[in-house]
C-alpha cells in the first residue's frame, strides 16, 4: 500500500501541473509567436564606409537594449558584412487601431494620438502602420548623441549675428547664415571643443527658416556618456517648487559629469539675467531640443531636460539616453512590414499534417497495445499541454517566441515521446515471455525500458544543446524547442507512464478486461507461464 500511495501521489502532482497549464491557457497564457508566424518589422541600417567592427558591435549592443525596453520577443539582431546591422521584430510594424465613426474611418496611434480620419478603411491602417513604423524606426536607428554646451548668441529671423563665432561675422544678417557643416551632414563630427550653428527645434524635425532661431553654442560640457541614468516624469500643473508642467527626463551625472555641470551652471547663474549666453543648450543629435536658462548652482548631479514633450517622445528620449547614443549613425537601407501570411499558412498546413499523423498512430497504438495504447493518448496528451505551457512560460519570462522552426522541434520531438512508450511495452512482453506474471514483469520491464530512453533521450538533448550554442537565428529555436520537449518527455515518462502502468498490473479487472485490458495488450501466449505456476 505504501508503494501504491506513492504512484497515486505522482498522478496527482501530474493532474495538478494538468489543470494548472489549463488555468493558465484560460487567462490569457499563450506562446509569444515569431516574426514568421504574427508578423513585424524588419530593417537594414548600414553604417558610414570603412567603419571600424569594433564600432559596429558597438552600436549593435546599443540597438539591442533599445528593443529590449520594446519587450519585443525573440528579436534578431545581427550583424551583416562590416557595417550593416539587421533588426527583426516580431509583433511590431502594425500597431495602432482604426476605428468607423459615421461614414469615415480614423486612425488612432498605439499612444492614443489621433492621426486623422479617411475615406477608406485601408487607408486609416496604411496611416496607423505607417506611424508605428516611423516610431520604432526612430527609436532603434536615432543616434541620440547627446551634449550640453553654453549659448553663445541668438539670431531671431531678421536679426544679425552679434558676434564673430566660426565663419560668421558680426553683423551677418539672419538669412546669410546657415547651420554648420558638421550639423547637416550625416556622417561628420562636431568637434567637442568647436563652436558651431545650430538650431531649436520643439518637435525635432528639420530646420525651417523664417521660423526657428539660429544658435551659436560653445564648447561641450557634458556629453550622454556622463550619464548614469534617464527616466521620463510628468510633471502635473499645480505641482510645487517647479515652473514647469509636463512631460520631463530627469537624468544623474557620474563623477566628472557632476564636475563639469557644476562649474558651468555655477559660471552662467552669476550672469544678468537677460543674457543669452545664460542658457545651457541641450542638445540631441546637434539639434538643440530646449535651452533653459540657468538660475543656480547645479551642484548635485542630478538635471532635468524639458522641451514640451509629448509622453511618447519623453519615454523614448530617456530610453535612448539610458541606453546609449549610438556611435555612428545608420542610414535606413530597407524598410519592410513582413506579413504572417504565409507563416500561418505553414503552420496550418503542418498542423494538419501532424494531426493526420497523430491520429493514424493513436489508432494503430490502440489497437496494438489496447489498454496501454489508451496510456500513450493520456500520456503524450499530457507532454503536449505541459510543452505548449512550458514555451508560454518561456514567452513571458524569457521573451522566447515560437517560429515555424520551433514548431518543428516539437513535432520531431513528438515521435521521440511516442518511441519511449513503445520501448517499453515492447520490454514487457520481453519479460512475460521469460515466464513472468504481468504484475512481477512490470517493474524490471520499466527499469530496462528506463536506462535506454535515457540515453536515447540524452543523445538528443546534447545534439540539442551543441546545436543552440553554435547556431544562430530560428535553427536555435528548434534547437530549443526539440532539448525542452525530450527532456519534459523524461519527466512524463516517470510521473505519469511508470505510476500509470504499475497500477493497472496491480488491478485485476484493468488487467484481465477482455479483449482491452492489459493481458491483451501485451499480445503474447501465457500458456507456459500458467503451467510452470508462475502466474
Amino acid at each position: 500500500m505504501k508503494g501504491t500511495g506513492r504512484l497515486v501521489a505522482s498522478l496527482v502532482f501530474v493532474a495538478a501541473l494538468v489543470v494548472g497549464s489549463a488555468a493558465g491557457f484560460a487567462t490569457g497564457l499563450k506562446p509569444l509567436l515569431g516574426l514568421d508566424l504574427v508578423g513585424g518589422l524588419s530593417v537594414v541600417l548600414q553604417g558610414p564606409p570603412h567603419t571600424s567592427p569594433g564600432v559596429m558591435h558597438l552600436a549593435l549592443e546599443r540597438i539591442r537594449s533599445r528593443v529590449d525596453a520594446l519587450g519585443v520577443a525573440e528579436p534578431e539582431i545581427a550583424l551583416l558584412g562590416s557595417n550593416t546591422i539587421q533588426v527583426q521584430l516580431p509583433g511590431l510594424g502594425g500597431q495602432g487601431s482604426v476605428a468607423k465613426k459615421g461614414t469615415l474611418w480614423c486612425a488612432t496611434s498605439a499612444s492614443g494620438k489621433s492621426l486623422g480620419c479617411f475615406t477608406s478603411q485601408a487607408a486609416a491602417q496604411a496611416k496607423a502602420k505607417a506611424v508605428s513604423v516611423q516610431r520604432v524606426l526612430d527609436l532603434i536607428g536615432k543616434t541620440a548623441r547627446l551634449e550640453e554646451r553654453q549659448v553663445l548668441q541668438i539670431v531671431a529671423p531678421g536679426g544679425t549675428a552679434t558676434a564673430p563665432g566660426g565663419t560668421v561675422a558680426a553683423g551677418t544678417p539672419y538669412a546669410k547664415i546657415q547651420p554648420s557643416s558638421c550639423v547637416t551632414s550625416q556622417y561628420a563630427e562636431c568637434p567637442t571643443k568647436q563652436p558651431y550653428w545650430t538650431w531649436l527645434s520643439a518637435s525635432g524635425g528639420a530646420f525651417q527658416r523664417g521660423t526657428d532661431a539660429l544658435y551659436e553654442v560653445g564648447p561641450v560640457v557634458i556629453t550622454g556618456a556622463n550619464l548614469t541614468k534617464a527616466a521620463a516624469v510628468y510633471i502635473a500643473p499645480g505641482t510645487t517648487n517647479t515652473t514647469q508642467v509636463g512631460w520631463q527626463i530627469t537624468f544623474s551625472l557620474d563623477n566628472a559629469g557632476t564636475t563639469a555641470f557644476a562649474n558651468i551652471t555655477t559660471k552662467l547663474a552669476s550672469l544678468p539675467t537677460n543674457d543669452p549666453q545664460k542658457q545651457l543648450a541641450i542638445l540631441v543629435d546637434k539639434v538643440i531640443i530646449s535651452s533653459p536658462q540657468v538660475q543656480g548652482a547645479i551642484t548635485g548631479g542630478q538635471g532635468v531636460i524639458t522641451g514640451n514633450f509629448s509622453q511618447t517622445q519623453a519615454q523614448n528620449l530617456a530610453l535612448e539616453l539610458q541606453s546609449g547614443s549610438l556611435p555612428v549613425s545608420l542610414k535606413e537601407q530597407t524598410v519592410q512590414t513582413v506579413s504572417p501570411t504565409l507563416g500561418k499558412q505553414s503552420l496550418q498546413q503542418g498542423l494538419l499534417a501532424g494531426i493526420a499523423g497523430l491520429i493514424a498512430l493513436m489508432l494503430y497504438l490502440g489497437f496494438y497495445y489496447r489498454l496501454l495504447g489508451v496510456v500513450t493518448w493520456l500520456g503524450m496528451g499530457i507532454w503536449a499541454t505541459l510543452a505548449i505551457a512550458l514555451v508560454a512560460v518561456l514567452g513571458r519570462t524569457a521573451g522566447y517566441a515560437l517560429t515555424l522552426a520551433g514548431v518543428a522541434g516539437i513535432v520531431v520531438s513528438l515521435g521521440i515521446t511516442a518511441d519511449s512508450y513503445i520501448v517499453f511495452f515492447e520490454r514487457l512482453k520481453d519479460e512475460i515471455r521469460q515466464g513472468k506474471t504481468l504484475r512481477a514483469a512490470v517493474q524490471p520491464a520499466f527499469r530496462r525500458a528506463w536506462h535506454t530512453i535515457v540515453a536515447a533521450d540524452t543523445v538528443t538533448i546534447l545534439a540539442a544543446a551543441a546545436l543552440y550554442v553554435l547556431s544562430v537565428g530560428s535553427v536555435r529555436g528548434f534547437a530549443l524547442t526539440l532539448g525542452l520537449s525530450t527532456l519534459l518527455d523524461l519527466s512524463v515518462v516517470w510521473f505519469f507512464k511508470r505510476p500509470t502502468v504499475f497500477l493497472i498490473a496491480r488491478s485485476p479487472f484493468l488487467r484481465d478486461l477482455r479483449g482491452v485490458g492489459l493481458r491483451s495488450g501485451v499480445a503474447v501466449d501465457l500458456a507456459s507461464a500458467e503451467t510452470r505456476g508462475t502466474r
